[in-house]
Parts: C-alpha cells; structure tokens; sequence
C-alpha cells in the first residue's frame, strides 16, 4: 500500500508545480508521470502479493487489467511526447540535445515494442505455448519490463535535474522526487527477482530436499553372496 501512496505523492508533486493546461509544454511532465509513474507503475503492482489492489481477483483478470493499465499509460506517453514534440517546434529549439531528450525518446520506443510483445503474449498465448514454454515467455516479458522501467525511472530522473524543474521547484522537491523514483524502481525490480529468480531456487532447493528424504526413506538392499 506504501507503494501506491508515494506513486500518487509523486503525481501529485508534478500536478502542483507543472500547472497542467497552463501551457502546451506544461502537459509532457503531467503525462509522462500519469504514464510512467500512474499507469504503468500500477499495472506492474496487479501482479504483487504485498501492494496489489486486485489481490482477490483471478490470475487471467489480473491480466487484463495489466493490459488496460499498460493501454492508458501507453496512450499518456505518447500524448506528452506530441506536446514536448509541438512545444519545441513553436519555440523553434532543437529536439534530443539532453541526455534526458534522448534516454526519453529510447524510453519511449522500448516501452511500445514492450506493450506490443505482452499484447501478443496474451492473444497468441495457446499458439506460442507450441514453440516456447508460456511461463519462459512471461519471465522474459517480465524482465525485459524490469530493464524497462528502470529506463524509465533514469529518465525521469534526468528530468528532476533540468532546467524547467530546478527553476520551478525549492531544492528539496527534486531530492524528494528522486528518492521516490529509485525507491519505486527498486520495488518493481524486488517483485520482478523475488517472482522469477528467488521464487525458482526456493523451488529448486525445495525439490532437492525432497529428493533426499525420498533416498533416505528408501530401503537399503543386503547384499547376498
């Protein structure tokens, strides 16, 4: 629940001091938070035991509510890119010259081939499921949207250290939105390793504890001359 508090803190924050509608550029910071740290951050909490809304819910309706989370976000990111996109054009300032610019723009298309791949994940799971194992294919979505959002969690913090943000800000927010921002990178990357990395050897050296009960619960042979 912590989680889902300092994700709307941070929502928030942003709200507060990028005015949302009070300029064409004052929506690229709004959207891009809703989208990185609203939608898609909740819809990669759907799966946790400990932060999950729809902890009641069934397995494959947790999957479409990931899908429609991934969709709104998604569909916030692109929006924010078009106003940063125009804003610069009106202003006549060139496009990609920060490093925040460009980690942004690789951000950005990275997280549409992820949000195309998991589509197609969930569409075309029983035709997959011939060639690759389903649940292979979900570790390796699963990971891939871990590397994804600590992309994502760089690139909005290249954004608390711009110009517009130190200039429309006290000092301590940015420290505040930093530390909230790894914070929440690091929750997603503990879900995503306890899930798939923890997960797998606590089964594999529950499996061999197992098997070494079942030897030693095993008759031993006499051997007879």
């Amino acid at each position: 629940m912590v989680a889902h508090i300092f994700s709307l803190a941070f929502i928030a924050v942003i709200a507060l001091f990028s005015v949302p509608g009070s300029s064409l550029f004052s929506w690229h910071p709004f959207l891009m938070t809703i989208g990185y740290i609203g939608f898609l951050f909740q819809a990669i909490l759907v799966f946790s035991r400990e932060s999950c809304l729809f902890s009641d819910l069934k397995h494959k309706n947790k999957i479409n509510i990931h899908w429609i989370l991934n969709a709104l976000g998604v569909f916030s990111i692109l929006i924010a890119y078009a106003a940063i996109y125009y804003h610069k054009e009106d202003i006549q300032k060139p496009h990609l010259k920060t490093w925040h610019g460009t980690v942004g723009i690789i951000t950005i298309f990275y997280t549409i081939v992820q949000f195309i791949a998991g589509h197609n994940l969930t569409i075309f799971n029983f035709f997959i499921r011939k060639f690759v194992k389903y649940q292979s294919l979900c570790m390796y979505h699963a990971t891939s949207g871990t590397f994804l959002y600590v992309l994502a969690c760089l690139s909005i913090s290249l954004g608390i250290y711009s110009n517009w943000f130190s200039e429309s800000t006290p000092f301590y927010v940015g420290y505040l939105c930093f530390a909230i921002t790894a914070m929440l990178g690091l929750i997603v990357t503990n879900q995503v390793t306890a899930k798939y990395v923890t997960g797998k050897l606590y089964m594999a050296s529950q499996k061999a504890v197992l098997k070494q009960q079942q030897k030693k619960s095993q008759p031993t042979k006499i051997k007879t001359k």
